[in-house]
């Protein structure tokens, strides 16, 4: 199996250090485990969608830029909503 570097796989490992930083040196009111927890859920969000992905689209360099617009798409998205 090759190992390709794509942008999901860039933030779903950037979110699993972030999770452990959060678990490792919690907070006296608990908070840092509410936050690791959907931190988890978008990380298994961004790995899934990291594979259908990968398996629909099989050139690298498009899947970089489709990935990139989807990463863009979903931030401007979260902008949107928490307004």
């Amino acid at each position: 199996m090759k190992f390709r570097l794509t942008p999901l796989n860039i933030v779903s490992s950037i979110l699993i250090v972030g999770i452990a930083y959060m678990l490792l040196f919690p907070d006296e009111n608990g908070m840092r485990f509410l936050g690791a927890v959907s931190m988890f859920v978008i990380a298994a969000l961004t790995f899934v969608t990291d594979l259908l992905f990968r398996r629909f689209v099989k050139d690298l360099k498009r899947i970089w830029i489709i990935e990139a617009l989807f990463i863009i798409f979903v931030a401007v998205f979260i902008l949107l909503l928490s307004r």
